[in-house]
């Protein structure tokens, strides 16, 4: 183990537990009572402190083009943010360009992100553009990718009209990804 919490309450998906957490190659290795440190081992006490798991911002907008300006916390900054708050994992938005499949943008994104991320992060498409076959089916291969999750704007200069939403809605029925919309019109 590399690192070993001891005396915590921790706190799981279904329980409430008093115990030590060993870790191992940032993983959890073992959670029980009276865990024995390996040598080279940092031992962390959390006795009176909660050990909780690491929490999800689902929806974040990080140095997001939006009006002619660009959101104020960029992958640095908004991530380590985040890492200060206890969130390990953000979920950002990219929006596709005109004429740009899913899979490019995504890959377009990534490279801004990564260099600079604090934690674990994943994104929700922005659609912006289904008016050829292959930009509407570049949704799957977005999907093979890893990423399941679209967002359909109806308003802003980016925004989609109706029956490319519909045309959205009925490719991500067949390819089992989750769409949300900003339904205003």
């Amino acid at each position: 183990m590399d690192l070993l919490i001891k005396n915590g309450t921790i706190i799981t998906a279904d329980s409430t537990i008093e115990a030590d957490l060993a870790v191992k190659g940032g993983k959890i290795l073992a959670i029980g009572k009276d865990l024995v440190p390996e040598k080279g081992t940092e031992v962390v006490d959390a006795k009176g402190k909660l050990v909780l798991p690491g929490a999800i911002d689902a929806h974040t907008h990080l140095a997001m083009p939006f009006g002619g300006t660009i959101s104020s916390d960029d992958y640095y900054t908004g991530t380590r943010s985040a890492a200060c708050g206890g969130t390990t994992t953000v979920f950002d938005f990219v929006l596709q360009g005109k004429g740009e499949t899913m899979l490019d943008a995504i890959k377009r994104r990534d490279a801004l992100a990564a260099p600079d991320a604090a934690v674990d992060y994943s994104f929700h498409v922005g659609v912006c553009d289904v008016t050829t076959q292959e930009l509407l089916d570049s949704m799957e291969d977005a999907v093979k990718f890893g990423i399941p999750s679209f967002k359909v704007f109806m308003v802003y200069d980016f925004g989609v009209d109706d029956g490319s939403f519909y045309q959205v809605l009925q490719k991500a029925a067949k390819i089992g990804a989750l769409v949300g919309v900003h339904a205003e019109n």
